[in-house]
């Protein structure tokens, strides 16, 4: 069985999810920690009573605030403090979980945070005393179910869980085209989705740039021209909304199409001839 072997952090929101189902999540993980601000203040005595129940069978610790008392240490917890007060609702204890997980995980060595809150995706992925942190999503640990699949039926229920809670524009099988391009290294679906959105941008821009001289083409037409068509085109380039319309608006540390068509070969003038037309059409 394909397994989590680092320690991984476990944010609130991950517990309730799964209530009822913490044995069978807690299998693919071999270090699970969690911050007992977590467990006293956040999660409810359902969800406490079961972690106890599978606390002899499963390697769980819980921790508590340990952070550095050199002058050094205090200066930049004063700068990750400050920046954390400034993106979460602390003073209501709205997001005290996940301050205090994301501190400790800062300054104790833990670097894989459980979470499926987009307001710590955001944050992990803007932030500048952060940025070595990884977050694993529901959409990642789903993948992992699919890789330990054993027959149609344990794939099946991967891809449902997936499914659940992944936006409809984010298909599931262009998640595991991109992770098998990745060697299956997880987590990404955050670089994933940010990826496909920045894609999307892009393209979006491109045909803004291509119909500077149309004035009554907008962003908003553009958009829904690109969505419809690719409602309509399920498989190729245009439905994961990785075409492209000009060298010059490509970058390629970013950009992969689907197919690994070349920029502006027989394949790929296809797709956007396609969409030109259609949208000359209008």
């Amino acid at each position: 069985m394909m397994k989590i072997s680092e320690p991984v952090l476990f944010d609130a929101n991950i517990l309730i999810n799964f209530k009822g189902q913490l044995k069978f999540l807690f299998r693919f993980f071999e270090n699970i920690i969690i911050h007992k601000k977590v467990y006293d203040e956040v999660i409810g005595q359902t969800i406490k009573d079961e972690l106890i129940s599978v606390s002899d069978v499963f390697n769980i610790t819980y921790v508590e605030d340990n952070f550095p008392t050199d002058e050094i240490g205090k200066k930049l917890f004063e700068e990750c403090d400050k920046e954390l007060k400034d993106s979460f609702n602390i003073e209501d204890l709205k997001d005290l979980g996940e301050y205090k997980t994301l501190l400790y995980a800062k300054f104790n060595n833990v670097f894989i945070f459980f979470s499926q809150d987009t307001t710590v995706w955001r944050f992990i992925t803007e932030s500048k005393y952060f940025k070595g942190l990884k977050c694993i999503t529901v959409q990642d640990f789903a993948y992992l179910l699919f890789l330990n699949a054993k027959n149609k039926s344990d794939r099946k229920i991967a891809r449902s869980l997936y499914k659940v809670f992944a936006r409809d524009e984010h298909p599931f099988e262009y998640f595991r085209i991109y992770m098998e391009r990745n060697n299956n290294d997880i987590p990404r679906f955050i670089e994933f989705e940010n990826n496909r959105i920045q894609n999307f941008a892009q393209l979006v821009q491109g045909y803004i740039d291509y119909y500077i001289d149309a004035e009554y083409y907008n962003s908003k037409e553009i958009e829904y021209e690109i969505c419809n068509l690719a409602s309509k085109n399920i498989g190729n380039c245009l439905s994961c909304l990785y075409s492209r319309i000009d060298k010059n608006n490509v970058d390629y540390s970013i950009r992969k199409c689907l197919f690994d068509y070349s920029l502006n070969d027989e394949q790929c003038s296809r797709v956007r001839e396609e969409f030109t037309m259609r949208i000359r059409n209008r």
